[in-house]
C-alpha cells in the first residue's frame, strides 16, 4: 500500500514515478450504492480507478434490457473510453456497494501523455494488458455459451 492508500491492481502496473504522477491527477469520487455512475454511450470523462467497493459493467441486451458483464472491485481500472475516441463509454457502470474510488480526466492523461514519454508507454502497455485480458474473458464467455448447446 502506497501512501495514499491505494494497492494492487492496474496501479501495480506501473513505476513507482509514474504512478506518484497519475495519483497527482486523481480525483476522489464516492458512489453509493445502487448509483448509476455513467449510462452506456454517454460521453466518458474519467477513467476510474476503484478503491473499495464493487462495480456493475452493464450493456444492453434487448429484449432483456441492462445485464452485468463483468463487476469491478478494489484495484480494478474501469471507464477506459475516456481514454479511447470517440469517448463513449460502451457500458453502464453502476456501484454494487458503496464504492470509492479515484478518477483521473482521460483528456488530462492523453496531454499528460504527449508530454512525458514514460507516462504515456507505461499507461497505454497497461490500458492495452487489460483490454486483452477482457477480451480474452469474453471470449471465453463466448466458448462456454455456444458449446454448452
Amino acid at each position: 500500500m502506497n501512501e495514499h492508500g491505494w494497492q494492487g491492481g492496474f496501479l501495480e502496473r506501473f513505476s513507482p514515478q509514474v504512478r506518484e504522477k497519475l495519483l497527482s491527477f486523481a480525483e476522489p469520487f464516492r458512489f453509493k450504492a445502487g448509483e448509476d455512475i455513467i449510462g452506456e454511450g454517454d460521453h466518458s470523462e474519467y477513467l476510474y480507478i476503484i478503491k473499495s467497493g464493487r462495480v456493475a459493467v452493464e450493456m444492453r441486451m434487448p429484449p432483456k434490457g441492462r445485464r452485468t458483464i463483468r463487476t469491478g472491485e478494489a484495484g480494478d481500472m474501469i471507464n477506459w473510453s475516456a481514454l479511447v475516441q470517440p469517448h463513449r463509454a460502451t457500458a453502464s457502470l453502476r456501484a454494487v456497494q458503496d464504492t470509492e474510488a479515484l478518477g483521473i480526466r482521460g483528456e488530462q492523461l492523453i496531454d499528460e501523455s504527449r508530454k512525458d514519454c514514460q507516462l504515456g508507454f507505461e499507461l497505454y502497455r497497461a490500458l492495452t494488458e487489460v483490454i486483452a485480458g477482457r477480451l480474452n474473458a469474453t471470449r471465453l464467455q463466448f466458448v462456454n455459451i455456444y458449446s454448452a448447446g
